[in-house]
């Protein structure tokens, strides 16, 4: 009993003597090994790149767990598009007709001229609401080319497009009225706008498009809300879809749309873009078309149009590309 005492309580002074250097060895160890792992901490320090190589990247840009997929911006509307807050326009004094390079800078068009016919090459319209504009380089000449920037295009009981033309660059603006919001001979550019609320005679039978082209080269559509508004009337008028690509004139080539909103309407739009093939035209090969990352709201009916969100895409045809298009609730888009 005495001896288990000593061992177990260590009360003897043998017994307290050897748990001392049980303790002084314990913890000359545990300095030992806490000093190996500091040297081996510095040394891979030392050997870690000052930046990420190359290798490395895709783990350094990738979302730390839990943090989600980044936001995107949000789509354009009346926040977003059209003349900024705060502006404040002046009567408009200039020609309706412009023969020579200007800017057209914070002014209210509207009221004052039937439309801005663009004839002359650099045309600049910003911070302004104006009539629609028209860019007749197709057919007189070639250099002619108006930007329609930070505006509102009030095109109103048009039949015709709001902006039309060839060499049109388009940025932030709200487009309303007009057959069409947007009617692209070749070399347009449309961004970060909002192309709605057109124009539908009653008792006519106007086909109605945010955005088309009847045949042309060299478009880009990127970050904007493309939305035909009208209803099918008695008489057959109504939309053709959000976004069209026909080769009625010359063959649709060189189109990038990319990263837009295509609303529903499943009362007149028969799908919500055309994508340009299309057996029956003169130029029925559209090449080098792409969609990507465009997003296609579902509506009411859940197909975005009354018969399915994309027609006449032919992902065979030269250049073409489909890529990361989806509904609005995420889920993957494939083509009919």
């Amino acid at each position: 009993m005495e001896v288990a005492m000593d061992v177990a309580g260590e009360t003897t002074g043998e017994g307290r003597m050897s748990r001392t250097w049980s303790r002084a060895a314990l913890a000359a160890a545990v300095i030992l090994l806490v000093a190996g792992i500091a040297l081996l901490a510095v040394r891979m320090l030392d050997d870690e790149p000052t930046a990420a190589s190359p290798q490395d990247s895709a783990a350094s840009d990738a979302p730390s767990a839990g943090s989600g997929s980044p936001t995107p911006d949000p789509y354009p509307d009346a926040d977003s598009a059209g003349v900024p807050p705060g502006t404040e326009l002046a009567p408009y004094a200039g020609p309706c007709t412009i023969t020579e390079t200007v800017m057209i800078s914070a002014v209210d068009a509207t009221g004052v001229c039937p439309a801005i016919v663009v004839q002359a090459a650099g045309v600049r319209i910003e911070s302004s609401r104006v009539p629609r504009v028209e860019s007749t380089a197709t057919q007189d000449d070639p250099t002619y080319s108006v930007e329609v920037v930070d505006s509102e295009v009030v095109a109103g009981k048009w039949i015709g497009g709001a902006v039309w033309g060839s060499n049109l660059t388009v940025l932030r603006t709200d487009v309303t009225g007009g057959q069409h919001s947007v009617h692209c001979g070749t070399r347009c550019v449309v961004e970060d706008s909002w192309l709605h609320d057109q124009f539908n005679p009653p008792g006519e039978a106007a086909h109605n498009n945010a955005f088309i082209s009847n045949g042309g080269t060299d478009m880009v559509l990127r970050h904007n809300t493309l939305h035909c508004t009208a209803e099918l009337n008695p008489t057959g008028g109504g939309c053709t879809a959000d976004l069209s690509l026909f080769g009625d004139f010359e063959p649709i080539s060189d189109v990038l749309v990319e990263g837009n909103l295509l609303k529903a309407n499943d009362s007149s739009v028969s799908y919500c873009a055309y994508g340009g093939h299309a057996p029956g035209k003169p130029y029925p090969d559209a090449t080098d078309v792409v969609f990507a990352g465009n997003v296609f709201e579902r509506g009411a009916n859940g197909m975005c149009g009354v018969y399915g969100p994309i027609t006449s895409f032919d992902p065979a045809a030269s250049g073409n590309e489909w890529r990361d298009n989806t509904w609005d609730d995420g889920t993957e888009l494939v083509p009919e």
